[in-house]
């Protein structure tokens, strides 16, 4: 029994030697850190706070390897040995691919490795799009580099206690190992639950930290993975989103849906306009000077917003366009780990402002430089009414990139729909080449600052900018423009030089603005500065166009000086809410507030609660809708 016991310790203490490096790679890749950890203590306890969770997923890691030894030592047939020695040369080609898939993903989304991300998968074509060849040969890279040393080491040390011992009884062996694996089973059993407690263990044990990035080095992204299924398949369990009675949580934002008054300000010239959506592509008010952001980066959208209504506090909802797209066109608040547009069943029950628009005469399309099957977003678009539905199949004559097609080819393909399309109509188009992995037609010479970390989605906005520069000199000439509402809009924000947090209000700060020919001439080159939501615009519309809104209760409308000055936001697995006199969130996992500035204790707890109320709520909309 020897060989057996020296087997299981050193394969447990294998697996966290390997998450060990793990972290160190994770680490060296969010590089530089920066601001995002406060402490350097906390950069240092990240690396064995998580020790509960890498506890857990040693054993899922060693119980079957394990068993083929108990099953060689009992039998002494070597096939069982050699089995043994495949299987673990698998689990660490799937450790290490979650490892550095969870690094990657991290530093693009700012969470960690979840099912929403490896539902992408579902479509591979999509990911090999997104992924640059030079990313694809790095993965398999770094790939190699984890499983080969690792598994040379785990050969040559671990599986080298694999042996028959002085000869015994099949008997005695089968007794002797069997209770042993029982036992060691019972005690792995206890540790994957976290223990005697009556809850089971979860992310949270890994959480010691304010800084978010702390606490997601020290949680172990298989762990994360296998917690976010079991989260998964117990949706609609409510456990993960209530928090009070629906009834309480309502009583808690219905403040910011009382209006005093309706003292809508009028700031178009009709009240039936064409009305284009530009959704910018995970664009962030970090780059945008006149919002606060870098200098240099948005020259055109400088430009265009003194000919235009700026919205200077305006807020993301979401954290992904399949989330983003909805929240502004059906004023559909986003829940963390749902986009609702991703359950068909329930999007016939979501109201759209193309609905709305259609019996007035409205006709209503969609461009896209890529495939709209992401997200489901083609169905949902069919489904409200959009009957003009274009993507990069629809333009084989442009060079296409490994996402879709890019702006400068796009943008003009926009104007030559506009100029196509018999007014009234409802427009939308969305930008491509701010999305990863960014391999748009270079043609400036214009570089972020040399450390940035995010220089390639900064440079892809300045490209972007540029190309949105060109279509409004040329739609300013056409004679649709002087009747037209244009809404420039991002889908959802990004991570950017300035490092924020997922769940800082920052993070979601977004480029708003209202511009064309319909606004009045004593509007442009205003600036709008109460805090206001993506989700705010459907209202706002409507209210301009003197339409009903009852069908958008979650929408506020953004030009009545009454309405309240504040923004409800998600990020994975965390909830935000912002107002005039600071912001708060906190992880759903967790018992205390990540987040939280220029408040005191008892303000932070109160706009925690609101945040948490609004994602309840909407949680309980979207389980309830057939």
């Amino acid at each position: 029994m020897k060989s057996i016991l020296k087997y299981t310790f050193s394969i447990f203490f294998f697996w966290l030697f390997v998450f060990f490096i793990n972290r160190l790679f994770f680490v060296w890749y969010q590089l530089p850190i920066g601001n995002r950890i406060g402490l350097h203590s906390d950069l240092v306890s990240a690396f064995y706070k998580g020790y509960k969770l890498d506890f857990a997923t040693a054993v899922m890691y060693s119980l079957l390897p394990l068993l083929l030894h108990v099953v060689y030592f009992i039998t002494e047939i070597k096939i069982f040995k050699k089995i043994a020695l495949v299987l673990m040369a698998v689990f660490l080609v799937i450790y290490a691919a979650t490892g550095i898939g969870d690094a990657g993903l991290y530093k693009e989304w700012n969470a960690k490795i979840n099912l929403q991300a490896l539902e992408h998968f579902k479509n591979p074509s999509e990911v090999f799009e997104t992924v640059s060849i030079k990313l694809q040969l790095s993965f398999m890279l770094m790939l190699s580099l984890f499983t080969i040393p690792f598994y040379y080491v785990y050969k040559k040390i671990t599986h080298a206690h694999i042996q028959l011992e002085e000869q015994s009884s099949f008997k005695n062996r089968f007794y002797k190992s069997v209770i042993y694996f029982l036992i060691v089973t019972g005690f792995g059993v206890i540790i994957i639950r976290g223990g005697f407690t009556g809850i089971p263990m979860n992310q949270s044990a890994a959480y010691f930290s304010r800084d978010v990035l702390a606490n997601d080095i020290a949680v172990n992204p298989f762990y994360n993975i296998l917690q976010d299924l079991t989260i998964k398949q117990n949706i609609p369990d409510e456990s993960i989103y209530k928090c009070r009675s629906n009834e309480e949580a309502q009583n808690l934002i219905a403040d910011d849906f009382k209006v005093e008054k309706d003292s809508t300000v009028a700031i178009l010239n009709t009240n039936r306009p064409n009305i284009a959506i530009i959704f910018l592509e995970s664009w962030s008010a970090d780059n945008v000077s006149v919002l606060g952001g870098i200098e240099g980066c948005t020259p055109q959208f400088n430009a265009l917003s003194k000919e235009g209504l700026l919205f200077t506090k305006a807020y993301s909802n979401a954290y992904v366009s399949d989330q983003g797209i909805p929240a502004v066109l059906s004023a559909y608040p986003s829940v963390s780990r749902v986009a609702i547009v991703n359950q068909p069943a329930k999007v016939p029950s979501l109201h759209c402002i193309s609905e709305d628009l259609l019996p007035l005469g409205y006709s209503s399309s969609f461009m896209f430089g890529g495939d709209l099957i992401y997200g489901n977003l083609r169905g949902y678009l069919l489904e409200k009414k959009f009957v003009n539905l274009k993507e990069d199949i629809d333009y084989p004559q442009h060079p296409k990139g490994k996402l879709g097609i890019h702006d400068e080819f796009m943008f003009p393909e926009f104007l030559k729909t506009l100029n196509e399309t018999k007014s009234p109509f409802l427009q939308c188009f969305f930008t491509t080449s701010t999305h990863m992995p960014y391999d748009y037609p270079s043609k400036t010479n214009w570089q972020s600052v040399a450390n940035d970390v995010e220089k390639q989605y900064t440079e892809s906005v300045h490209y972007s900018d540029e190309q949105m520069g060109k279509f409004f000199a040329e739609a300013k000439k056409q004679p649709w423009y002087q009747n037209t509402l244009f809404i420039v809009v991002a889908d959802h924000s990004h991570n950017t030089i300035m490092q924020h947090e997922a769940i800082a209000p920052a993070h979601h700060h977004i480029p708003l603005l209202f511009l064309g020919g319909a606004l009045k001439p004593e509007w442009k080159g205003k600036t709008w500065d109460k805090i206001v939501s993506q989700l705010d615009i459907p209202s706002t519309i409507l209210h301009q166009m003197k339409l009903p809104t009852k069908n958008y209760v979650w929408s506020r409308n953004m030009l009545n000086p009454y309405t309240p000055s504040s923004a409800y936001y998600v990020v994975f697995g965390a909830v935000g809410y912002i107002n005039d006199s600071g912001s708060a969130g906190s992880h759903q996992q967790s018992s205390f507030i990540l987040h939280s500035k220029n408040l005191d204790t008892t303000q932070a707890i109160k706009l925690n609660n609101k945040a948490t109320s609004f994602q309840q709520l909407i949680y309980e909309d979207v389980k309830n809708r057939k």
